[in-house]
């Protein structure tokens, strides 16, 4: 396991991003469900988000809070694309290796759909991680940019999206508590 380039992204990250606990924490539940988890998936995991940190030249295809349509094919392929370059671009820097970036691009490239082992499970993670750190986020939107019944849309797709059984009863009280709050906001 390379300690020192995986300390290095997840610096990168807290430095970077003001929602680095989501990126973290996806990290964490990685290592939680695959044990075995490469290092190439523990990096995606911790940066796959990381282009929503960069707001210059951020020219997003559709809308992102009001009118979002949550799972919306072309929102998901420029944010995960976009990502992945800002992540090849840091591990360049770093000197990583090419494999090593090549997995990482891809990985980060499938987080919202997954495809295979490895991607389904940072999918999984990615929702374990929303449901634990994003809620109160998206419920504090509500009124803003979002209406309530567009919050339970997202939570019911970070829910639901979760494939793995161990993944998914990890998933059910913390859904359920997200539930729980929004019952609690009036539009």
């Amino acid at each position: 396991m390379n300690k020192s380039l995986i300390k290095k992204v997840q610096e990168w990250v807290e430095e970077t991003y003001s929602n680095a606990d989501h990126l973290l924490r996806t990290g964490y539940w990685v290592k939680k469900l695959y044990p075995k988890a490469s290092d190439s998936l523990i990096i995606a995991a911790i940066s796959h988000d990381i282009e929503r940190a960069f707001k210059e030249g951020r020219n997003s295809p559709s809308p992102e809070m009001k009118g979002a349509i949550w799972d919306d094919p072309v929102y998901d392929k420029w944010h995960s694309e976009r990502s992945a370059k800002l992540v090849i671009k840091f591990l360049e820097r770093e000197k990583a290796a090419l494999h090593l970036i090549k997995e990482v691009s891809k990985l980060i490239s499938h987080h919202e759909h997954g495809g295979w082992k490895e991607a389904d499970i940072l999918k999984d993670a990615d929702s374990l991680s929303f449901l634990e750190i994003n809620v109160d986020f998206f419920i504090s939107r509500i009124g803003k940019d979002l209406t309530r019944d567009e919050v339970r849309e997202k939570f019911d797709l970070m829910f639901n999206r979760i494939e793995s059984e161990t993944a998914k009863k990890i998933a059910i009280p913390l859904y359920e508590k997200a539930i729980e709050k929004l019952s609690k906001v009036k539009d």
